[in-house]
């Protein structure tokens, strides 16, 4: 055994005995620290509340993912991978920086302590904490997936409604939910508000026969139940829309056999986008994507027509 671990354990043995027991002197400060973290959590947890999101829902193209900020410098680096090697990124790496870590006392044997006189790890450590904020700060500049898109607070409401009527037991949208009832998303466009309201009040009343329940709805719960059913489908558009597609937008994009190929296929774009998403893209395509060439067409169309022709594209479901 070295002379300095010699010294070092007998000056351990000095110290400890002038010190005293873990029990219970450090276990009750313990219990003390901690139960006064309970009290501010739990006052937080009732004076403030933790905010929560809409529902999940898997139709809703607009939603912008994002970690919690502990985990934003990983969702900046899968960004640096490309999509076949997100693996390494998202396990290989973390688990082995890890291994790393539990590894390092066997590694570092040394008998310094002072960072200064241990450069070598002090300058890993200080790059590690200086990379982890940069790609922290970079994944909360980093722009936006989506473009957001206001959601109207009946549509919101009759969500909420759908989900605790249980309805995707019998109705799917977007391919998720039973298969009883018709899809929702591809049926309730073609339908009047009107209608609507008629049919939640007494489905009997105007399709005999039908499975669906009486749900004895109170009156602004049918009203929010419409609202979301017809945020679902496209909405009538007028024969101009596909003019105005043909004018503006076939020089870059295709729709079927027609149109270019310089940017994407539009065929099946209501799939995948909302008529919001839609309109909110083609008034102004770099809220979305600040790399994109399409020129921004609010001032160019008129908010009548873009909205004709953002109804007209999510009305595409590539099912044709």
């Amino acid at each position: 055994m070295s002379a300095w671990h010699e010294e070092y354990l007998k000056r351990y043995a000095q110290l400890k005995e002038r010190g005293r027991s873990f029990f219970p002197y450090a276990v009750f400060k313990d219990v003390i620290v901690s139960f006064l973290l309970l009290c501010v959590l739990s006052a937080l947890a009732y004076f403030v509340g933790a905010e929560l999101g809409d529902l999940a829902d898997p139709t809703d193209t607009t939603y912008n993912p994002r970690p919690e900020w502990y985990f934003m410098f990983l969702f900046q680096v899968l960004k640096l991978f490309p999509g076949r090697l997100e693996a390494v990124a998202a396990v290989v790496l973390p688990v082995l920086v890890v291994l790393f870590l539990f590894s390092l006392p066997l590694i570092d044997r040394g008998r310094e302590r002072h960072p200064s006189r241990r450069p070598l790890l002090t300058g890993i450590a200080l790059m590690t904490i200086i990379a982890w904020g940069f790609l922290t700060w970079k994944g909360y500049t980093s722009p936006l997936t989506n473009p957001i898109v206001e959601k109207d607070p009946l549509v919101l409401a009759g969500h909420r409604l759908y989900q605790e009527l249980k309805c995707s037991y019998c109705h799917s949208i977007g391919g998720q939910g039973g298969l009883v009832g018709p899809e929702l998303d591809k049926v309730v466009g073609d339908q009047t508000e009107e209608w609507l309201g008629k049919h939640f009040r007494d489905p009997q009343a105007l399709s005999p026969g039908t499975v669906m329940p009486k749900l004895n709805l109170l009156g602004d719960e049918i009203t929010i139940l419409v609202a979301y059913m017809k945020s679902l489908g496209s909405g009538p558009f007028t024969e101009e829309a596909a003019k105005l597609f043909n004018e503006n937008c076939t020089t870059c994009h295709r729709i079927g056999k027609e149109g270019g190929d310089v940017g994407p296929n539009l065929s099946a774009i209501g799939s995948v986008r909302s008529k919001s998403y839609i309109k909110s893209y083609i008034e102004d395509p770099s809220r979305a994507n600040n790399s994109s060439s399409m020129p921004a067409y609010k001032g160019q169309l008129t908010d009548i027509q873009i909205e004709d022709v953002a109804r007209y594209l999510a009305s595409l479901k590539g099912n044709k």
